[in-house]
């Protein structure tokens, strides 16, 4: 019998060294060009085309396989969330050294297996991440794929300590309840549905005039909800809500919790950051009381996606949630995977590791403290336009505005302002995304950018000013 051998391996390894060094340098330049390259870019029917093919049965190499890379992709992609002008949503740019990490992390290729130094390097930053929160160091941490990952993580141990009975052993029934204000992300909603709690029984409470969650409206949905018979298990604090940043009271939320005997679990993805801020923590006070508490790290510390991290203040129940061992992992260990719905886990945890080492802590703190600074003065920006209007309050972040013509009926202002972003889209120099607050057609701009300047808020203003002009005449 023939033996026949092949491998993945290149056949001429001082080839495929010149080759990486040549992808390693064009990342490099990718992103130090950023700047130039448009955010967007329209596809074209023939890309679309080219993306249609079957897969190749015959080898293309690594050369050309490179090369039609670059002609076909790069070249027919905008830069997107990595440009300075880039505020549609809540999304970080990533950095050149943390995407040299990714690709060691790829070439390491380590599972999360405890024989393997990948679960300690992951353990080092989660406590980096403690300490930086100020969150208590007994608890555990795992890290993820991002903030839904995260909240569901949390959601579930939640469930599983606060529901009465063990829930992984009987499932769950239709009498368990969670909260959160009408502003709370839609990965609350996604994964209450999926863990079986489903979207009637989580209590959506309005939010006062700053957008927080109306604490007395909660004690009162709470009371009635005991009194029909059901069990209440968490409520959801929000730390930076996507719409318009709000942040709800958090040292309030969390004594209410601990009177009631109610799991805390807040929302973070973005918002537990501002700890880091001398100048702004006292707007997150409370969040390290919280039971668990879900953020990112690909957000406000600026890392390549995905990476997302989950704090439980109570680490045996945070165990008992996901801790199932198979007798085919009994011997090799499972490491911290036993913390996590996923089995599965790539090693996030060097590109963290090795940000963290390259710019020190300070860094972050300066970086978190400047974006709120520029959104306020994005915001004044927009108070001082004659023909632009503050919709809400900047309070952290996000800046709700509209193009606002005295005379004009919301329906006419909706359709000027759908126009304004239209209009921006068509030649994407500046990206923001439309939003509704109370009724109302709105720009909504967030700065999570580590390379945004002063500058190019004064052009973006000078932009939709210009666009809203020309629209109305």
């Amino acid at each position: 019998m023939d033996r026949i051998e092949e491998t993945l391996d290149p056949k001429n390894w001082e080839k495929m060294k010149v080759l990486a060094k040549q992808m390693a340098e064009d990342m490099v330049t990718y992103l130090e060009t950023i700047e130039e390259r448009p955010i967007l870019r329209p596809k074209t029917e023939e890309i679309l085309d080219y993306l249609k093919q079957p897969a190749p049965e015959k080898p293309l190499g690594p050369t050309n396989t490179y090369q039609e890379f670059q002609e076909k992709i790069l070249n027919n992609r905008g830069s997107l969330i990595a440009h300075p002008c880039c505020w549609a949503a809540v999304t970080g740019q990533g950095s050149s050294f943390g995407a040299l990490a990714d690709m060691w992390s790829s070439g390491i290729n380590a599972i999360m297996n405890e024989h393997d130094i990948t679960p300690d390097i992951e353990t080092q930053v989660i406590r980096w991440i403690k300490e930086m929160l100020d969150y208590p160091m007994a608890a555990t941490g795992v890290l993820g794929s991002g903030g839904t990952m995260a909240n569901l993580i949390g959601l579930n141990v939640a469930l599983n300590s606060n529901a009465g009975y063990d829930v992984n052993k009987n499932g769950v029934n239709g009498k368990l309840t969670f909260y959160g204000s009408t502003e709370v992300h839609f990965s609350i909603i996604r994964n209450l549905r999926l863990m079986g709690i489903g979207h009637k029984n989580l209590r959506l409470i309005p939010v006062d005039n700053d957008y927080r969650i109306d604490l007395s409206l909660l004690k009162e949905q709470v009371d009635k909800d005991r009194d029909e018979g059901y069990t209440p298990v968490c409520v959801v604090g929000c730390c930076g809500s996507t719409n318009v940043g709000a942040i709800d009271d958090l040292e309030s939320l969390a004594s209410y919790c601990k009177r009631e005997e109610l799991w805390y679990h807040v929302d973070g993805a973005f918002g537990a950051w501002v700890h880091l801020s001398p100048k702004y923590r006292h707007m997150v006070k409370g969040q390290d009381k919280a039971d668990s508490l879900a953020l990112d790290l690909h957000k406000w510390m600026y890392m390549p996606y995905g990476i997302g991290c989950t704090l439980v203040k109570d680490a045996d129940a945070h165990y008992r949630t996901f801790d199932i061992n198979p007798v085919y992992l009994e011997e090799v260990g499972s490491g911290s995977g036993s913390l996590s719905l996923e089995g599965s886990r790539p090693s996030r945890s060097l590109k963290a590791w090795m940000t963290i080492k390259e710019h020190g802590v300070g860094k972050f703190r300066r970086l978190v403290e400047m974006n709120i600074d520029q959104a306020k003065y994005l915001g004044e920006l927009v108070e001082d336009s004659p023909n632009l209007e503050l919709v809400a309050p900047v309070n952290l972040n996000v800046v709700c505005f509209r193009y606002y013509l005295n005379g004009l009926g919301e329906d006419k202002l909706a359709k000027l302002n759908y126009g304004v972003f239209n209009e921006l889209f068509r030649n994407p120099k500046f990206a923001v995304l439309p939003s509704k607050l109370n009724g109302k057609v709105i720009l909504r701009a967030c700065i999570t950018n580590h390379r945004t300047r002063y500058e190019h808020l004064d052009s973006f203003i000078g932009r939709i000013t210009q666009i809203g002009n020309k629209l109305v005449k």
